[in-house]
């Protein structure tokens, strides 16, 4: 047996399969398909404050995220 089809046969399948969903909506709708993304929560907007706050606090950013094992 191929490397794929071990792989393959070992992970179960997803139990939410998107193509087909979205397959669908692209056949029904016009022109237009409006894809929902998830909420932007406290913890996204966390993470941007930091990334953006980051270069700003530090003088040598990349050299700080290398020593602290991050990049």
């Amino acid at each position: 047996m191929r490397t794929r089809g071990l792989i393959r046969s070992a992970t179960p399948p997803p139990s939410r399969d998107l193509w087909p969903r979205l397959r669908a909506r692209l056949r029904e709708a016009d022109d237009r398909v409006t894809l929902d993304l998830p909420a932007f929560t406290w913890q996204w907007k966390l993470a941007v404050a930091g990334a953006v706050a980051l270069p700003l606090l530090l003088p040598e950013p990349l050299r700080f995220l290398s020593a602290a094992g991050l990049l």
